[in-house]
């Protein structure tokens, strides 16, 4: 990926090959491109990075396993007493578990049931991708708590 500022609206816009001339898609200015591949290497190591900070800092990114860590925490503290994070994580039979557990116990037993889904909420918050990934996600457990 080749990545070139627009002389005319001053945007910065990708090519896939190394071209001599390029035309702006914002503005439709074509000119002329000289760069060396030195600077090329720079900025291209920088979008790089950028697009690695921005997936490794946020909770809501989807993971490898295309789920979030955010959005299961989000789920378990809400709504965990029933196990709605277990189903997103497909772990259906750990959330059959709490559901039988908050229906047959009339409410009962669901303050175990809630008070453990926020724990969890709180840990997927904590943890990173990877960890949340390997833990809770990829875990060959039916039924993952800590």
């Amino acid at each position: 990926m080749y990545i070139h500022n627009c002389p005319e609206c001053g945007k910065q816009y990708s090519t896939q090959e190394k071209v001599n001339r390029v035309k702006c898609p914002y503005c439709g200015a074509e000119t002329n491109v000289s760069y060396s591949e030195q600077q090329q290497d720079r900025w291209q190591d920088s979008y790089r990075q950028q697009q690695a900070g921005a997936y490794i800092d946020s909770v809501f990114n989807n993971g490898p396993s295309g789920k979030s860590r955010g959005i299961a925490g989000l789920l378990a503290i809400l709504m965990g007493w029933c196990g709605l994070h277990y189903f997103y994580i497909n772990k259906t039979n750990a959330g059959i578990l709490f559901l039988l557990i908050a229906i047959l116990s009339c409410g009962i037993f669901s303050t175990i049931t809630f008070i453990v889904s926020v724990i969890q909420g709180v840990l997927f918050f904590t943890s990173t991708q990877e960890e949340f990934e390997s833990r809770w996600v990829n875990s060959p457990s039916n039924i993952p708590l800590f």
